[in-house]
């Protein structure tokens, strides 16, 4: 298994050089296809989330906290997905009125976005489209790529992405793969804590969610090898110091990847420095 492992991670170097060698013009077409993209889905195919502005947002804001899922489908308006966990800390804020709580909502997403491309702005340009449609949405992405960047740092921020979208847990594996127990166990820990209280509040919003989870149609988006194959990438990047490859791996194992899931990938920014290879570890100690 290590020689595979080395093979492929030597692979990776040599595109990473040559992606290094001509990185300008790269970055420039990437550029250009990104604000094609936007001017495609904005003006030809006709899309304008600015007329639906915080429609995903409104689904954070007005929780019916006895019944958080009568309603809800998945691609539907305004319906809330995520765990009762989620619900509960965002209920306080539906005594907001709407426009205020969207105002606060979209400051805390331009700040997540800034503080991640700040060491590399050109991906606002190259991921004009999927960053555009997030603000206007206000979905929870940015703040998922920033919780990718602070768990390997504390881990306990991987809480955030599984109690909202459930398959990022699947970026938990660089721990178990690097044996990292610590840094699983207090993510593991403070996630299942989490669970606790909130299922101490409210158990039947837990037996909804469960039961709305197993009827969604998205579990039939080609999930299951979109999660074994991300499973695969944060086990490479874990043996081969690739942190990068665990926003790559989240974002494919999105229980439905939209248009704007794409913004996860913005966590690469601040992941590219690699970490030790786990190989080189192993022949150390």
């Amino acid at each position: 298994m290590s020689d595979v492992v080395r093979a492929v991670s030597g692979l990776m170097d040599r595109a990473g050089a040559a992606i290094a060698r001509f990185s300008r013009p790269l970055r420039d077409a990437l550029i250009l296809v990104g604000l094609a993209r936007a001017a495609y889905y904005y003006i030809v195919q006709g899309i304008h989330p600015w007329t639906f502005p915080g429609v995903d947002a409104r689904a954070y804001w007005g929780i019916d906290l006895a019944h958080p899922y009568v309603g809800s489908g998945v691609g539907d308006v305004s319906t809330f997905l995520y765990s009762p966990a989620f619900a509960q800390v965002m209920a306080p804020l539906s005594l907001l009125p709407f426009p205020v709580f969207d105002a606060l909502w979209t400051v805390l997403l331009v700040a997540t976005l800034a503080w991640l491309v700040r060491p590399w702005p050109w991906a606002l340009l190259i991921l004009f489209l999927p960053i555009s449609y997030e603000l206007f949405v206000g979905n929870v992405q940015f703040l998922i790529a920033a919780a990718i960047v602070i768990g390997f740092r504390w881990s306990a921020a991987w809480a955030f992405p599984i109690l909202t979208k459930i398959t990022p847990a699947v970026g938990l594996l660089w721990f178990a793969v690097r044996r990292e127990w610590r840094a699983l166990a207090t993510a593991v820990g403070v996630t299942a804590a989490i669970v606790v209280v909130s299922f101490a509040l409210s158990p039947s919003a837990w037996a909804d969610w469960i039961a709305f989870l197993l009827a969604s149609p998205g579990r039939s988006e080609m999930l299951l090898p979109r999660l074994v194959i991300a499973a695969l990438l944060v086990a490479l990047g874990a043996m081969t110091g690739r942190r990068w490859l665990v926003p790559v791996a989240v974002w494919l194992s999105l229980p439905v990847v939209w248009i704007n899931s794409w913004v996860i990938l913005l966590a690469i920014i601040r992941l590219r420095e690699r970490a030790d290879p786990l190989i080189a570890l192993e022949a150390t100690s």
